[in-house]
């Protein structure tokens, strides 16, 4: 097939797969970036950082979690839509069925940052619970939420590719 002529046509399974891998590791840059930002504005300052209490770790993951989610969400909903808009493929859905989330970007992201919050940070907090024994230094938690971050995005951005590149009309 055509180059050109792949553009305008469905997204095949091999083709969705690449698009879904470009975008994950695009968005790696990104939410590092801003993982470290809600570092920075939370706990800059401090030499130290406890894993509970409300300035702590543990219950800064729910904020971060959740507004990573939401942003990539957002963000790749809107980013996707305009790129369809000029190409035939406008109302051609991907290789396979939408997927069972709202279509407004703002709801997709809240149902999407719900739900990986709820996976994550348990998870999360369970692990750093069982390994922690003193108070983390600024760089430490900086690094680790580098990390997490980048993770976070890993897990929300192949969802919202996938449920762009489905999307009907």
């Amino acid at each position: 097939m055509h180059p050109k002529a792949s553009q305008h046509s469905a997204p095949t399974v091999e083709s969705e797969r690449a698009i879904v891998m470009r975008e994950t590791m695009i968005s790696t840059v990104p939410n590092a970036l801003v993982s470290a930002a809600f570092v920075w504005l939370l706990f800059g300052g401090q030499a130290t950082v406890s894993l509970w209490g409300m300035s702590g770790l543990a219950f800064d993951l729910v904020p971060t979690t959740f507004m990573l989610t939401l942003m990539t969400t957002i963000a790749l909903t809107l980013i996707f839509r305009k790129r369809r808009r000029g190409t035939s493929r406008a109302g051609a859905p991907g290789s396979g069925g939408p997927l069972p989330l709202p279509h407004h970007p703002v709801l997709r992201g809240i149902v999407l940052a719900v739900l990986l919050s709820v996976l994550f940070v348990p998870a999360s907090v369970a692990v750093l619970s069982a390994i922690w024994i003193e108070d983390w230094s600024y760089a430490r938690v900086l690094w680790f939420k580098i990390v997490y971050g980048i993770l976070v995005g890993w897990a929300a951005t192949p969802l919202v590719v996938l449920a762009a590149l489905r999307e009907r009309g």
